[in-house]
């Protein structure tokens, strides 16, 4: 195993009080817990809508974690029926101002991923799908936080984390994450590149049931390095860490030019240069996340190398529109829906099964 990724500390957390029971699910539906996010955002709008999906709520068992104070306001707010069960825990009495963040809600969204991610562990539920909450605010409120991916790597234990996105058949994981472009270069190893692609193999394995999955992997520079011209990178550490996986028994290729092997991904026989691969590991940010706001509200933020189940939307706080009326909860929608696939695949629960680069 390999140690956390340069760029993800250890956080020193605080216990809380014990959280209301999240039990309660039908043995053959998975209990998937939402957090409500920043209170003054557009978190527990989305999560709402999310846990008033038919679909959704015809074959799984919704929860959203949070300040019952805070959902009855945005229920009543927005005309949405709070028929999900609330487990309360962590700070109560946020006043909401939507679209002013505080540091109270700051705080209660904080509380509320970690009341989520503990009922998780302890089996109380099968997933979690975290609502957007404000890096910002939360710093100000005296917390070290980069990151939900972090936060829940550090939380859990988890030796190294990857954050990927995931729409359909098409997946990208991160090499590194929340980390100054100019410190690239500096940041990447053989290590970190063969560990990451030991998480998105085992990933892709064990969460959507692909055998023997196909990983493109970027360059850092342009063209891929155009053969050392553009840098060294792509010849000193990325081609030789893909060498190393292989002899791992690791099936991936590259280092490929990052504008162009997402064409064809997750189209299987199709003509671009992803369509022979089952996901890309990128080497930095905005190389993944690019693509996958691109790929619309199906993009869906999953982190891989976690003891739980944990999805994501791919879209922040938007403060500036909490409480409009063109809010798109598709995203949330999706997560939810990829974490009960996942999580019941996980439990054994009988799934429609998982074509290869599907």
């Amino acid at each position: 195993m390999f140690p956390p990724s340069e760029g993800q500390p250890r956080l020193a957390l605080r216990a809380f009080g014990d959280p209301g029971s999240a039990s309660g699910g039908a043995p053959d539906r998975p209990v998937v817990l939402l957090t409500m996010g920043d209170p003054a955002g557009v978190g527990p709008e989305v999560a709402l809508r999310a846990a008033a999906t038919p679909e959704l709520r015809d074959s799984l068992t919704l929860k959203i974690v949070g300040d019952p104070d805070v959902i009855a306001f945005w229920g009543e707010r927005l005309g949405v029926d709070v028929s999900a069960e609330i487990v309360a825990g962590g700070a109560r009495g946020v006043s909401v101002e939507p679209g002013s963040p505080s540091t109270v809600g700051a705080i209660a969204s904080l509380e509320s991923i970690e009341i989520a991610a503990r009922l998780c562990l302890d089996g109380e539920a099968d997933a979690m799908v975290t609502a957007p909450v404000s890096k910002i605010a939360i710093v100000r409120a005296g917390y070290e936080f980069i990151g939900h991916t972090e936060f829940l790597g550090a939380l859990t234990g988890a030796e190294d984390v990857l954050m990927t996105f995931v729409a359909g058949g098409r997946r990208v994981g991160l090499v590194t994450t929340h980390v100054a472009v100019k410190r690239l270069p500096d940041l990447l190893s053989r290590r970190l590149i063969v560990g990451k692609l030991l998480l998105l193999r085992d990933g892709l394995s064990r969460l959507f049931g692909i055998e023997e999955p196909r990983i493109a992997v970027t360059g850092l520079n342009p063209h891929a390095g155009e053969g050392g011209e553009f840098g060294m990178e792509e010849r000193e550490i990325i081609g030789p860490a893909i060498e190393e996986a292989c002899g791992l028994g690791i099936q991936a290729r590259g280092p490929y030019p990052a504008d162009t092997i997402y064409h064809g991904l997750g189209e299987p026989g199709g003509r671009g240069p992803g369509s022979e691969f089952d996901a890309v590991l990128a080497m930095y940010h905005d190389q993944a996340t690019i693509a996958a706001k691109l790929w619309g509200a199906e993009a869906v933020n999953l982190t891989v190398g976690l003891p739980i189940v944990r999805t994501s939307v791919n879209h922040g706080t938007a403060f500036d529109r909490a409480g409009g009326t063109d809010i798109d909860s598709g995203s949330m929608v999706a997560a939810v829906r990829l974490a009960g696939e996942i999580a019941g695949r996980v439990r054994g629960i009988a799934l429609t099964p998982c074509r290869r680069g599907r």
